[in-house]
């Protein structure tokens, strides 16, 4: 018999009311992401559709890809996302100046990867603890000097880590909390481990960013939930959490930053929370029109994009793109470029070949596209679409272009 690994779940994740509506219907991806690996021998797709609560609000995927195949083998690495780590010592620097981070205060990063966050807290005289599933990425932080625990975080865990190693006066989990599907349990093991006057802060995806801003390449199986301010307060306020603080923040394109404390803590509530609940519903995040003209937006930029690749390959015999990510992986299957792509190129290469609609397209080192006639090269790792064009001025000078496919499709100059 054929194990499958991915299920779907029928109620929302946050408040378990079965009113979900598919508002963003996407292709089915492969559940073996560029991050994974393993993609030569696993064959299996799942769907990567984004549901609304129609009671709370709550942005998701109904697919859940199982954690121990997604996790234990997990190949990226904190440090290859350009301008992470300084992202991470401008927090840490934060919460120094707060007096929430200092000598003997301890620390714990859930989902803390190779240690990068957890060492500006250490290098200030913390006490710092991570935690982990990948097995071969928490032990070479721990080699590092970084203690860090190879296994998944929840209740139980959450006690373990307290009588071990005391209450934690700062937990942080940065780009994690969207990849749990059962929230309940991660939030109680916060609760479990969290010192009476301690902080929480969680930085992940923000839900109206990814609309507004066009976001599609955030949307993949490993996130499984896109947050907002109106139903996260809600949620925490029943756990006994109180939401005391809300920002906005640049990485991943646009995400949203939670400081979180017991209720009746010590911190008072920042006027930035309503503030950001009246934004989202004056955007109309939790409408239908909003969703549409998010549909109607990413249909269009695939069509252009297909039209760029297929005008490429008939002038040059070879049509080209740059990224190989999970979220260009998706922005693959999702404007259905696999067809019109016959390579890939990327600096930091996770995977050999990129498994499309279309079959294996090879994925290259960037090293390899002077080889190239020079041609227009769809940029779907956009973000570092002014890096990678800086990065070959050869490509250039030979008349090669490089065009950036979100938020819209435009030449980088």
């Amino acid at each position: 018999m054929t194990v499958r690994l991915a299920e779907t779940r029928t109620t929302c994740r946050l408040c378990e009311s079965p009113a979900l509506w598919k508002a963003v219907p996407l292709s089915p991806l492969p559940v073996a992401s560029p991050n994974v690996g393993m993609s030569a021998r696993i064959a299996e797709t799942a769907p990567a559709d984004l549901w609304q609560c129609r009671d709370c609000g709550f942005l998701q995927l109904a697919t859940i890809v199982n954690p121990e195949f997604q996790y234990r083998n997990f190949q990226y690495f904190t440090g290859i996302s350009v301008g992470l780590r300084e992202h991470f010592g401008e927090l840490i620097g934060g919460l120094a100046k707060s007096g929430d981070i200092g000598p003997g205060k301890l620390v714990v990063d859930i989902g803390s990867n190779d240690g990068s966050l957890l060492r500006f807290a250490k290098d200030l005289g913390a006490r710092v603890v991570g935690i982990d599933p990948a097995e071969k990425i928490a032990r070479a932080a721990t080699e590092a000097g970084i203690p860090t625990i190879a296994d998944f975080f929840n209740r139980a865990m959450g006690a373990r880590m307290a009588a071990d190693h005391g209450r934690a006066d700062v937990i942080i989990s940065n780009n994690t909390v969207a990849n749990i599907d059962d929230l309940d349990d991660f939030f109680g093991g916060m609760d479990t481990l969290l010192s009476p006057s301690g902080l929480v802060i969680i930085e992940t995806q923000y839900g109206l960013d990814v609309l507004q801003k066009t976001l599609l390449d955030v949307i993949y199986h490993e996130h499984v939930s896109y947050f907002a301010v109106k139903p996260t307060a809600r949620y925490l306020a029943a756990l006994g959490l109180e939401l005391v603080d809300a920002e906005k923040i640049a990485p991943k394109g646009g995400s949203i930053r939670f400081h979180i404390q017991r209720q009746g803590g010590p911190r008072p509530v920042s006027p930035r929370v309503a503030a950001l609940i009246a934004e989202e519903e004056a955007a109309g995040l939790y409408g239908t029109p909003m969703y549409e003209a998010f549909n109607a937006r990413i249909a269009a930029i695939g069509a252009e994009l297909r039209t760029r690749l297929e005008t490429s390959r008939q002038r040059t015999g070879r049509a080209l793109a740059y990224g190989s990510s999970v979220g260009c992986a998706a922005l693959v299957h999702y404007f259905d470029l696999g067809p019109h792509i016959d390579a890939v190129f990327d600096d930091t290469p996770l995977t050999n070949y990129m498994r499309t609609s279309a079959g294996n397209v090879p994925v290259l080192s960037g090293r390899q596209l002077i080889n190239e006639a020079p041609t227009d090269v769809v940029v779907l790792a956009w973000r570092y679409a002014r890096n990678i064009a800086a990065n070959q001025p050869e490509f250039a000078k030979a008349g090669g272009r490089f065009v950036q496919a979100l938020p819209e499709v435009v030449a980088v100059v």
